[in-house]
C-alpha cells in the first residue's frame, strides 16, 4: 500500500532517516534502493527523483550524523565543568554508536571515495574547534603543553580510515577497536591530573564491551 502525498521535503529527512538505520544496521552494499523505497512505501521512482543514486543517498546519510554529533556535542559543551567532560561524551558517543553498527557499514564505504572524501573535509573544517578544546585542556592542566597537536588531530582521521580499510574489522568488534585506540590516544597526551579521570572514564567502558 503506497503512502498519501506528503512535503517532499519531509519525505527526503524520512528516507535518510531509515537509510541511516538500514546501512549502520546491515552495511550498505546489502541494502538495495528498493528496499528502502518498500520499507517507507513509496516508489522507487520517488526515491530516485529525490537521491539520483545511491551515494548520494549515502553522502545525506552522513551529513545527518554529523549533525546529529554535533547537536549533542553543542548541549554537552554547554553545561560541562571542564573540557575533558566534552571529549569523554564524544568518545562515549562514538563507542555506543560502533558498538551498533555493522562493521560491513564501514567496510563498503571503499566502494564511495566521493564520501569518504566528503568525511575528511568534514574532519578538517572541525579542524579550528578541535584545537579550541585542546587548548582549553592544556590551560585546565589537563593536556600536555609539549604536544603537537596538528599531529594528534591527523591521528584521530587516521583511527576512522583504519576503521574502514583495516580487515581488523573482520575480527573485533567495531567499538573493541575504538576502545583501544582511545586508550592508547588519551594516555599519551594527558598530564598526570588527567590521568585519574580518564581511568574512571576508561574503566566502566572496558566492562560493558
Amino acid at each position: 500500500m503506497k503512502r498519501v502525498k506528503c512535503d517532499r521535503e519531509t519525505l527526503r529527512e524520512e528516507i535518510v532517516e531509515k537509510a541511516a538505520e538500514a546501512f549502520q544496521k546491515d552495511g550498505i552494499r546489502v541494502v538495495r534502493m528498493d528496499d528502502i523505497a518498500n520499507s517507507l512505501s513509496i516508489s522507487k521512482r520517488t526515491l530516485y527523483e529525490l537521491f539520483s543514486d545511491k551515494e548520494q543517498l549515502l553522502m545525506e546519510v552522513f551529513r545527518l550524523l554529523n549533525k546529529r554529533t554535533a547537536d549533542y556535542m553543542g548541549e554537552i559543551a554547554s553545561r560541562a565543568d571542564n573540557v575533558q567532560e566534552v571529549i569523554f561524551a564524544f568518545y562515549k558517543r562514538k563507542m555506543d554508536e560502533l558498538g551498533s553498527t555493522n562493521p560491513a557499514f564501514l567496510r563498503d564505504l571503499r566502494k564511495y571515495p566521493k564520501v569518504i572524501n566528503y568525511i575528511r573535509e568534514s574532519y578538517k573544517m572541525a579542524d579550528a574547534e578541535a584545537f579550541a578544546y585542546f587548548k582549553r585542556g592544556v590551560e585546565q592542566g589537563i593536556f600536555r603543553s609539549d604536544i603537537n597537536f596538528e599531529i594528534i588531530n591527523k591521528a584521530t582521521l587516521m583511527q576512522l580510515e583504519m576503521l574502514i580499510y583495516s580487515d581488523l574489522t573482520e575480527s573485533y568488534p567495531l567499538d573493541e577497536i575504538y576502545r583501544e585506540i582511545t586508550i592508547l590516544h588519551m594516555r599519551g597526551i594527558i598530564t598526570e591530573k588527567g590521568l585519574k579521570m580518564v581511568d574512571d572514564f576508561l574503566h566502566p567502558v572496558k566492562e560493558n564491551l
